[in-house]
């Protein structure tokens, strides 16, 4: 027994020395390109809601018992969710109209005529920016599923002598449409449709009380428009995000050097003591990992073609994945790069 103790605390020991000199996890913040392009030339843009229905008297007004001025409230809490989101980027210098506009659809279920280009010169020379973001209709629903089947579903339990629970589900969508006007030359430089719904569950051994304990309805409208507009704007502005790196650890050395220097965020010096490494090493699998390490300076300082040579570097040195997968995420991001110059001008995303 004694012996089998001494063995398991010799591979115990052996396991937390071959840690200490593996690989480290790191964070590192990047700027991802906006999945929808806008004009790089439109730096400042107004926003407008033009989505009031005009239409009387609908089905779903008459049924879900609306207030005249909900499909306002609703879009302009759309607008307040994409406003919101475009304030945290540097993408566009943001401006609110402040009134709004009916719908070029009286129902405000689909995209109508354009807004006339006077109009959009007038509001872009008041306002003094270049492009008009509009949102030309909006509609919003709110279902539960089934809820006659799933009361149902209670009193046959309550009759079985069983108390089963039952789920009660409700979802909230929104439809909108967005056109970008480019006021200088006047064309739409983008019209499409965007939809997001959520989802709510509520979980309970009578349905009538489930149901009473769903969210309600006008509430579940109000928080799908909101997140209909932030969801937008996501898809138009570049965001930063924080993505997992590799880091390799060093035991001794210049390479433990180098890591510590990192971990202070000191990259120029961790840069420096990785490059000496690599060129006097005389082990490839060394060699290899100072390479990786320099990758990830490199991304780190904003010099992605540097980053992306030097992770192919670390692959061919030493073979191993996680230099692969590294030189594939580098890729990408050069690819990305390029993108994100196009959206915001010549000299690409600042480094900070």
């Amino acid at each position: 027994m004694k012996h089998i103790t001494t063995f398991l605390s010799s591979i115990l020991f052996i396991i937390l020395l071959a840690s200490c000199g593996g690989i480290r996890d790191m964070r590192v913040q990047v700027m991802r390109p906006a999945l929808i392009t806008v004009p790089q030339d439109i730096q400042s843009i107004a926003i407008l809601n033009r989505s009031i229905p005009t239409a009387k008297g609908s089905l779903e007004s008459m049924v879900s018992g609306e207030k005249p001025l909900q499909d306002k409230e609703l879009s302009n809490e759309c607008l307040r969710g994409l406003s919101e989101t475009l304030f945290t980027s540097n993408r566009f210098v943001v401006k609110q109209v402040e009134y709004t506009m009916d719908a070029s659809d009286p129902k405000s279920l689909t995209f109508g005529n354009v807004l006339d280009w006077a109009t959009v010169d007038s509001i872009c020379e008041r306002l003094q920016v270049n492009g008009l973001l509009v949102l030309e209709y909006f509609d919003t629903d709110f279902t539960i599923f089934n809820p006659v089947g799933t009361a149902a579903q209670a009193v046959q339990g309550v009759l079985n002598g069983s108390q089963t629970s039952v789920e009660v589900t409700g979802t909230a969508t929104a439809s909108a449409g967005f056109r970008v006007y480019y006021a200088k030359k006047h064309i739409v430089s983008y019209e499409d449709h965007f939809r997001w719904k959520k989802v709510w569950r509520q979980r309970s051994t009578n349905a009538f009380e489930a149901m009473s304990k769903l969210i309600k309805r006008n509430q579940a409208l109000m928080d799908v428009s909101y997140i209909t507009g932030r969801e937008f704007a996501m898809n138009i502005v570049p965001l930063y995000y924080w993505e997992p790196r590799d880091m390799y650890k060093g035991k001794k050395g210049e390479m433990a050097k180098g890591e510590r220097q990192a971990l202070s965020k000191d990259w120029e010096g961790a840069l420096k003591t990785w490059t000496y490494v690599y060129e006097t090493h005389g082990k490839a699998k060394i060699r290899a990992k100072a390479a990786f390490n320099m990758a990830l300076c490199h991304e780190v300082l904003g010099n992605l073609d540097e980053a992306q040579k030097w992770a192919s570097t670390s692959y061919v040195e030493g073979g191993k994945k996680p230099a692969l997968h590294y030189s594939e995420i580098m890729d990408r991001r050069v690819r990305e790069q390029a993108r994100l110059k196009e959206q915001l001008g010549k000299e690409g995303p600042s480094q900070e």
